[in-house]
């Protein structure tokens, strides 16, 4: 319980607390028929378990939750079948003065890789980027290494072009499947 309690106590994990919601508020605004529930208090303060959903008409949603053995900060899209499709990673997110870059991981479901091949680069991952996600997952207490290469989302952006071109990509992602 006390490394719970020194890990919701810590600005990083505070702020990137905050990131998820703000996300998931405007998504929950971009997707105008999908339906924001109310923020799980229970779970945010456990680390683990769904903190919000935004559920679709038919459905399908997307969790702001933790994935994986209680490791935080996943944004996860499943279908109505309530099957994994897609999952984000926000600890990937680096943040420096405002300014955004996220690298997706390369998805292990081939048909999650070529929806996000159709939309995104497949790049070699910049190796300062790759120290800062460690040194993030470490102060997250996610201590997965990441891999050399990934699918560039924003590159040096601000929030705006952050959510929107996240928000666009979900969208392509089919939620049938």
């Amino acid at each position: 319980m006390a490394e719970n309690e020194t890990r919701l106590n810590s600005n990083l994990f505070k702020q990137y607390q905050k990131f998820g919601f703000d996300i998931m508020e405007y998504l929950a605004d971009f997707f105008e028929k999908a339906e924001l529930e109310e923020i799980d208090e229970q779970a945010v303060n456990s680390v683990d378990g769904c903190y919000q959903q935004l559920t679709f008409p038919d459905q399908s949603s997307i969790r702001y939750t933790s994935w994986n053995n209680g490791q935080p900060f996943y944004i996860i899209l499943f279908n109505s079948r309530d099957n994994y499709i897609f999952q984000l990673d926000l600890s990937r997110l680096v943040c420096i003065e405002d300014r955004f870059t996220w690298y997706l991981a390369k998805p292990v479901n081939q048909e999650s890789r070529e929806v996000l091949a159709k939309q995104l680069d497949l790049v070699q991952i910049p190796s300062d980027y790759i120290s800062w996600v460690n040194h993030q997952k470490m102060m997250l207490k996610q201590g997965e290494k990441i891999n050399k290469e990934g699918f560039l989302l924003v590159e040096d952006s601000n929030w705006k072009e952050l959510v929107e071109k996240l928000a666009a990509l979900i969208q392509v992602y089919p939620k049938n499947t």
